[in-house]
């Protein structure tokens, strides 16, 4: 029997569903918003959901941006280390920065197999709710992404995939503007909506892409 192990530092493993939203198919994304229930990391266990509207637009009134966690630390490093670096999330750096992390937070989901899939975030102290659904979900396949290829560059990424037919957020019970749209998505098209299930940040063995 051939066993392979990968030298490179785990820096973290778990689900890492997201959503993506425009209001224009051809304009800019109106809303981003990520889930994660992490198993590992250096900052232990947890779950942090993150909803940006109106990301690349920092001074639009009134916009919903917050994170809900049960591990502030965790989602913190989450933010710095890698959220920062996700492709779509490069341009509002500032507003990450300054993002509003409430810990606290409880989490619950509810899965219907491919019918539905929903995520919750609550803090009832605070009167906050966040929600990320995914409907239609189609078949799931694996992804193995080399360091050169990631969104970090100093990480292999090996991820679950189920993408959706569909997806939607709301803040607070209400739904936000916009919808997904189809995109490129590892080789096919897809919308921009999936879960991913076992999400897997590898060190690159030479520390750099």
């Amino acid at each position: 029997m051939i066993t392979t192990v990968k030298p490179g530092a785990v820096d973290w493993t778990g689900d890492n569903p997201f959503v993506y939203l425009k209001t224009d198919p051809e304009g800019d994304w109106c809303a981003l918003a990520l889930y994660f229930r992490i198993a590992l990391s250096p900052h232990g266990v947890g779950q942090a959901m993150l909803v940006l509207e109106a990301p690349y637009q920092p001074e639009y009134p009134k916009a919903r941006r917050l994170m809900l966690t049960d591990n502030p630390v965790m989602a913190r490093y989450l933010v710095d280390d890698f959220v920062k670096h996700f492709g779509l999330f490069r341009p509002c750096t500032a507003l990450l920065d300054s993002v509003s992390i409430v810990g606290g937070a409880q989490f619950s989901c509810h899965d219907e197999g491919k019918g539905l899939h929903i995520q919750r975030a609550t803090h009832a102290q605070e009167g906050l709710s966040l929600e990320m659904h995914w409907e239609g979900l189609q078949r799931p396949f694996m992804a193995a992404v080399p360091a050169d290829k990631t969104q970090t560059g100093v990480h292999e990424m090996f991820s679950v995939f189920q993408p959706a037919t569909s997806g939607w957020v709301a803040v607070n019970g209400e739904r936000l503007p916009g919808a997904t749209v189809e995109r490129d998505f590892f080789g096919s098209r897809a919308a921009s909506a999936a879960l991913a299930f076992s999400e897997t940040w590898v060190q690159a063995s030479h520390g750099q892409a």
